[in-house]
């Protein structure tokens, strides 16, 4: 082998060592197994994570349930069409302001939370499953601690 051919997988190996990669990696195996978990309810960890929020919080404008779920202007704009379609949430004009449009949750997206909920925790608790419970809780402990270390960085950062 040549040197490039062995620099260049060195640099191949490296890539499969890699934080980002490997984040990117779990996320990949997270979302799978969620929507094969929720498949009948046709679901997604989006539209889990936005009823979730306003099951707590409703009624909320479009911007502030996005920045609550770290989603920027489109793509929570996408999650909630894909909600009012199925009738999991209600869009209604704001008392305050005639322009915006005020986000709660419906009485059959609080039921389809409901049901969901146990197939979500199985997911997580799957996913999780490889790690020893310590593991888990540092694993968990130190995502949360990067996460919130460069939620600046995000394109749609986290405001609680």
């Amino acid at each position: 082998m040549s040197r490039e051919e062995t620099s260049q997988g060195d640099i191949f190996a490296e890539v499969q060592t890699t934080p980002g990669h490997l984040l990117r990696r779990f996320q990949q195996i997270a979302v799978s197994m969620f929507l094969k978990e929720c498949r009948e309810y046709d679901l997604t960890p989006l539209q889990y994570a936005a009823l979730a929020a306003l099951s707590v919080s409703d009624p909320l404008d479009q911007v502030t349930l996005g920045g609550m779920i770290a989603l920027d202007r489109t793509t929570i704009g996408v999650v909630i069409r894909n909600l009012e379609a199925r009738e999991l949430v209600v869009r209604e004009t704001s008392t305050r302001d005639r322009r915006s449009k005020m986000i709660r949750i419906s009485p059959a997206g609080t039921a389809l939370l409901t049901e969901v909920r146990p197939l979500v925790e199985n997911v997580q608790a799957r996913l999780l499953a490889p790690l020893e419970t310590e593991e888990q809780h540092q694993l968990v402990a130190l995502m949360q601690r990067v996460v919130v270390a460069h939620n600046q960085e995000s394109r749609a950062p986290l405001r609680p």
